[in-house]
């Protein structure tokens, strides 16, 4: 199918899908007592508005939701009463509580380790800079297990709360969801629809041990005794045609158990299945077990309670949909939970904190004690083919003047280096939030700094002086592209937003237009510069190639769009002729005013490559942040592409530079390669 087609029948097929929905709710509010057991009653609400995911320990229950934390004493359940709120959380997702303090998933604003002791005051002890979108996690002894969708899980050394540091990435593909135990990590991967198990003993060193198949895609996770539950949602497999007519279209929700005696040889041992839907604005599933009740949440579908006392059949005993969301034309979905002493604590995405009644079900659980990862001594970076320049945060960017090396440092702020002294630093600068790109245009340094905003500093006698600041109310700034030196700088702001800056007057950024279009900006898919100089271009991983008049008019218009399905990871490069874009395991080169995805894509046979594409001369190098590896290419003749290399690094490559013939890779947390 075209990829045009695939857009269209995607939203044809989610109309039809919520056709099927919307019948049921017709006729009955909520599900079919004889299909999924009694309706839950609900006994109140905690009154602090839209919720994400929710987390009980002790008498305190944690919530999370439209950028808000929460805490309420629960020690009477049916009427819980808040005792503290902070604000200022971004994009929340999920919520852990261990030894006193609450860790929370922000998507693009990293993780958050806030200080729960007293519930009255709690206070941020700090903010991790993560490798990607944080989203799930997980705490085991003093390691916190972040899943970071499509790089994977993220190990982090969280001994000193007030200062986290990275230890390690296990790439398992798109991870929603991870728990681990006895040095064991269980993790629910989305797209692949896999439960990938991981041995994490030594935190340093994760592997992969096993992979199953689930008939869904993967998220929630639990461990317990010799069992391994995963809540699944969206398709099940076998899904030819993308639309309600084929069976596997929304019909992967569900539960399903494994026997994992021995974890690298998992057993499936059930599944039991939730209404068919599909819908989209909310791709969370989770599963929380109490004594012989797996408590089960559906987004849309709602939230479900099975009886698990016979693992090879499960069965429903109860069920309830949130409220029918009148402006949103559907129930509020649920986001996460919480299981207490004869309530579960349901965020409601639309609506607020639930409390519903499940007397002689919901039990508050308890972590299963196991033996915790062990934090192995740091190790020294050996590559001979690189020297490693290694700040406390992780290096996502890089810019040159002259000789002076920029670096976008993460949480250590921007680092200077001089090429022309062996890359040792010369000065570093704080900035507001963590610094994940860096251009430079003169004597003029343009920082994204995420929650900072970006910041116009002035590069004079070895100092960075900053001019002027520009920042969105509401999300990060996470790249930054000079179009116009003077004039315009592109902007990604947020999840999904771009912006074009007029910085003519650097003291006073001004926001000349902004767009946003169907999909996701996970990160640097703002090409640099602009074509021809006029024409700039970005791309949204669902709808494809979007395209920008920048100087042809008094102001930047939007100007065109290519519909194709793209990889996050890869990217597109301006040379002579068009842009050279990376997609399906090769690329193809697009001009303004190409509508049509070209047939042909220019790949080395059996070399699939993917990332971010950089020319120098006749060589392409391509770097890949989700799989760790740089590419170089021979490029002499453009339609037949010769390998010349694979770079694969521990770390996660942004967009690489060529300073005077030598490579020079930022690579995350391992620091900054430079090649010998």
């Amino acid at each position: 199918m075209k990829h045009a087609q695939w857009i269209i029948a995607l939203f044809i097929g989610l109309g039809a899908a919520m056709c099927i929905a919307a019948d049921v709710e017709k006729t009955v509010p909520g599900h079919p007592e004889a299909d999924f057991g009694r309706t839950l009653t609900e006994t109140g609400r905690l009154g602090v508005g839209p919720s994400v995911d929710a987390a009980v320990d002790g008498d305190f229950l944690y919530v999370i939701g439209d950028g808000n934390f929460s805490i309420a004493d629960i020690r009477d359940p049916v009427k819980p009463a808040v005792t503290a709120t902070l604000k200022g959380f971004g994009n929340t997702r999920q919520i852990d509580v261990a030894n006193g303090i609450a860790y929370v998933t922000s998507r693009e604003d990293g993780m958050f380790l806030i200080d729960v002791k007293n519930p009255a005051a709690p206070s941020v002890v700090s903010h991790y800079d993560t490798i990607e979108l944080a989203t799930g996690i997980s705490v085991s002894g003093n390691v916190a297990f972040v899943s970071c969708r499509n790089y994977g899980v993220e190990l982090v050394d969280v001994s000193d709360p007030a200062n986290p540091r990275h230890l390690s990435t296990v790439r398992t593909g798109e991870a929603q969801s991870a728990v681990a135990r006895d040095g064991i990590l269980y993790v629910g991967v989305w797209g692949t629809r896999e439960l990938v198990i991981c041995d994490v003993k030594d935190a340093r060193r994760p592997f992969i041990i096993a992979k199953a198949p689930l008939d869904g895609f993967g998220d929630g996770v639990v461990v317990r005794g010799k069992y391994c539950y995963v809540a699944t949602g969206h398709h099940a497999k076998g899904m030819k045609k993308n639309d309600v007519s084929d069976p596997a279209f929304g019909n992967g929700h569900g539960l399903e158990i494994f026997d994992i005696t021995d974890p690298s040889r998992p057993v499936f041992v059930s599944r039991i299945k939730m209404p068919r839907f599909y819908a989209l604005g909310m791709d969370m599933w989770d599963v929380d077990i109490a004594g012989n009740y797996a408590f089960v949440a559906d987004t849309f579908n709602g939230m479900f309670i099975v009886d698990i006392s016979d693992p090879q059949n499960p069965r429903f005993v109860a069920h309830r949909q949130l409220d029918y969301a009148e402006k949103k034309k559907q129930f509020s979905y649920v986001g996460g939970f919480a299981v207490g002493r004869d309530y579960i604590y349901v965020a409601g995405g639309f609506t607020d904190l639930h409390v519903l009644a499940a007397p002689e079900t919901a039990k508050q659980t308890l972590r299963e004690k196991g033996t915790a990862p062990v934090i192995t001594p740091v190790r020294k970076e050996t590559n001979p083919r690189f020297t490693c320049y290694k700040p406390d945060g992780q290096v996502y960017a890089a810019a040159v003047s002259g000789d002076m090396i920029f670096v976008a440092a993460g949480n250590a702020g921007v680092h200077v280096l001089n090429a022309a002294d062996g890359y040792k630093k010369t000065a570093s600068f704080p900035t507001k939030g963590f610094a994940v790109d860096v251009k430079v245009s003169g004597d003029l340094v343009y920082t994204a700094e995420s929650k900072g905003g970006l910041t116009i500093s002035k590069w004079e006698n070895g100092a960075l002086q900053p001019v002027g600041q520009y920042r969105d109310p509401q999300y990060p700034v996470k790249q930054v592209v000079i179009a116009v030196p003077g004039k315009y700088v592109l902007l990604h702001v947020g999840g999904v937003n771009i912006h074009v800056v007029d910085v003519s007057d650097p003291s006073k950024p001004v926001l000349a237009f902004k767009d946003k279009q169907l999909g996701l900006l996970y990160g640097y898919q703002i090409a640099d510069g602009l074509f021809e100089n006029r024409w700039a271009l970005c791309f949204w991983h669902v709808s494809g190639l979007h395209w920008y008049d920048i100087t042809g008019g008094a102001k930047p218009v939007y100007a065109g769009n290519m519909a194709l399905r793209m990889n996050p990871a890869d990217g597109a490069f301006f040379i002579e002729g068009g842009a050279l874009v990376t997609s399906k395991g090769g690329y193809f080169i697009v001009r303004h005013g190409d509508t049509k995805d070209p047939d042909t894509r220019y790949s080395v046979p059996g070399q699939p490559f993917s990332g971010k594409p950089v020319v120098s001369g006749n060589d392409l190098y391509i770097s890949d942040r989700t799989l760790g590896k740089v590419c170089r290419l021979d490029i002499s003749d453009l339609e037949k592409p010769r390998m010349i290399e694979t770079i694969e690094l521990e770390g996660n490559p942004g967009i690489v530079l060529v300073h005077k013939g030598k490579l020079i890779i930022p690579a995350g947390y391992q620091g900054l390669l430079v090649m010998k």
